[in-house]
């Protein structure tokens, strides 16, 4: 199974048969870490979307009562199943990654976007990856959108998220 970038790196590859286990086992060790609900953290992304071409990076969203009061501890509780914070600064949400080597910290395997359970960032990432899985026009197009940038664009992470972001609110706003 082909999980993890480097850093700056941006490539899809096909879909892999093992990203939904993946989810599964990290899921259940999320789960065992924080003690939080099975069903507030969810597999999300492009990985989390049947048979197209993804960024080999497994998406979670984990759900909390108060992004703006997460205690300290559950911080600690997940870096000891080796997911750390990062500094990117989002409204409303926070970014955690588990890397294939924490000693160099080069290949990002799995991203934490940690948000208010059932809130609205919660509910559009849900919705749009249920969006996509129930229409192959919708995962065609989204899944050519994200070619063409990796073809003809040049530019960063940050870049290649803006790329998608017009196609991603039509979606949720359908």
């Amino acid at each position: 199974m082909i999980l993890g970038l480097k850093r700056g790196e941006i490539k899809l590859v096909q879909p892999q048969n093992g990203w939904k286990e993946e989810f599964l086992t990290v899921q259940k060790e999320i789960h065992e870490a924080i003690g939080i609900d099975i069903n507030r953290i969810e597999h999300i992304g492009s990985t989390s979307i049947t048979g197209i071409k993804a960024k080999p990076m497994i998406d979670i969203a984990v759900g909390v009562e108060d992004i703006n009061n997460v205690p300290s501890q559950l911080f600690k509780s997940m870096q000891e199943i080796s997911f750390y914070r990062l500094r990117v600064v989002l409204e409303d949400e926070i970014v955690l990654a588990k890397f294939d080597n924490n000693e160099t910290f080069d290949i990002k395997t799995h991203i934490i976007h940690m948000v208010d359970y059932q809130g609205a960032k919660w509910n559009d990432l849900i919705l749009f990856r249920d969006k996509l899985n129930s229409s192959v026009e919708l995962r065609k197009e989204y899944e050519e959108l994200k070619a063409n940038f990796i073809q003809n664009e040049t530019g960063n992470m940050d870049d290649y998220t803006n790329y998608k972001e017009s196609f991603i609110l039509r979606v949720l706003n359908d």
